[in-house]
């Protein structure tokens, strides 16, 4: 049993097909723009930016908004290295904060940190003990489950602080209105949301991702960027530094017929995610984190929390399990626990490494049947009890 696999039928072979047949496979190709119509709409924005990576998407979006080596940006401490690299990448510094008991921001330490780590001077917001400009939140979705950033949506306005969502994992998640009955796509409620179609992700284009956003400006620099920063294409003309970052028709045509199950391929991983909720909700030292909420979830990956198994027991754990022909693998491992980000600023971590070291990501693929995740869970159970047993 795998842990998140593509899924690839005849309908994506025959329209793969025809695309190359037609020879419009490059990043120039009329199936880009397809998808990012399709994109725009699933999303709710009004411009999408097909890229070849969620990560180029994150890069694009930092340069977009003016990230410089004079600016910082707050991202979480549990996320994968991809949100955390592009800010290097143009000379900024991460600050790293704490995530809640959903793995995700943990919002109420960003208030914290702005209200009594930051000034507001000369229109910018001012990090107090570097005196650089922290010029962007980036709010990450976890496993596809919405993190609720809205209170501090008019903080960030008012000091025109920007927010990235960092939606890799949350195609088809939504967050519901607070004011209101509607809902938001992951990523429409910010300044700018990147997404991801990773071969692992609930649909996937191979690789790829996206930048959407409902500003004009980002919209325009974005495009711009990821085409080389063509300024005149006949006369190769190029007046800033661009990237080679676009998606190609290959990629686009897999995603748009992709794309057209992600409905169906939500209410298969639900059902998924209740047959392991159903499994361990007797179990009070074993729980699934919980994907019943006020928004609505993809239910892209579960994890489960184990009530201090600790660190090298989750790793017999997995070892255990891939006897089994079982797939897990741990959550992200805290960025500040990597070693080329341990020296940036971190504020109040105090949940990330508990976490870190007893949570498990298990198979949460669309195919998996009710006995699938029964063994999961039975195996799961009975390396727990005898571990536990003989402490």
């Amino acid at each position: 049993m795998k842990l998140s696999t593509p899924h690839i039928d005849n309908k994506d072979y025959n329209y793969l097909k025809k695309v190359m047949k037609s020879s419009w496979i490059s990043t120039s190709s009329s199936y880009v723009n397809r998808f990012e119509k399709k994109i725009s709409k699933i999303s709710g924005t009004k411009y999408a930016v097909a890229t070849n990576s969620g990560t180029s998407a994150i890069h694009l979006a930092l340069m977009a908004m003016g990230v410089n080596e004079n600016c910082e940006v707050i991202v979480p401490s549990i996320t994968f290295i991809a949100t955390a690299n592009p800010i290097l990448y143009l000379k900024a510094k991460p600050i790293i904060i704490d995530v809640d008991e959903k793995y995700n921001l943990k919002i109420e330490d960003v208030l914290k940190f702005i209200k009594e780590k930051t000034i507001f001077r000369d229109n910018v917001t001012i990090n107090k003990k570097t005196k650089k400009i922290l010029k962007v939140i980036i709010v990450a979705h976890m496993w596809g489950r919405p993190c609720d950033f809205l209170k501090i949506k008019k903080l960030c306005k008012k000091r025109n602080i920007y927010i990235l969502e960092d939606a890799a994992e949350a195609l088809g998640s939504y967050i519901k209105s607070q004011n209101s009955k509607k809902y938001y796509h992951c990523g429409s409620i910010g300044d700018v949301g990147c997404l991801s179609f990773n071969a692992n992700k609930i649909i996937t284009t191979g690789s790829g991702g996206a930048l959407i956003t409902n500003n004009k400006n980002i919209f325009k620099k974005s495009e711009y960027l990821a085409s080389q920063a063509k300024d005149d294409s006949f006369n190769y003309i190029h007046n800033e530094c661009g990237y080679n970052y676009k998606m190609n028709g290959l990629n686009a045509s897999l995603g748009l017929t992709q794309i057209s199950k992600l409905s169906n391929k939500i209410t298969k991983r639900k059902n998924v995610y209740k047959r392991y909720n159903y499994n361990f909700k007797s179990h009070s030292k074993i729980r699934i984190l919980d994907l019943t909420d006020v928004s609505k979830i993809n239910y892209w990956i579960n994890v489960v929390y184990f009530e201090k198994l600790g660190y090298q027991n989750v790793e017999k754990l997995s070892i255990f399990l891939k006897k089994k022909n079982i797939e897990t693998r741990r959550v992200w491992r805290p960025l500040n626990l990597q070693r080329h980000l341990r020296n940036f600023e971190t504020f109040n971590i105090k949940n990330s490494e508990r976490l870190y070291n007893n949570s498990l990501c298990l198979p949460s693929n669309d195919t998996l049947s009710k006995k699938d995740i029964d063994k999961v869970c039975n195996c799961i159970k009975n390396f727990y009890e005898n571990i536990t047993s003989h402490k």
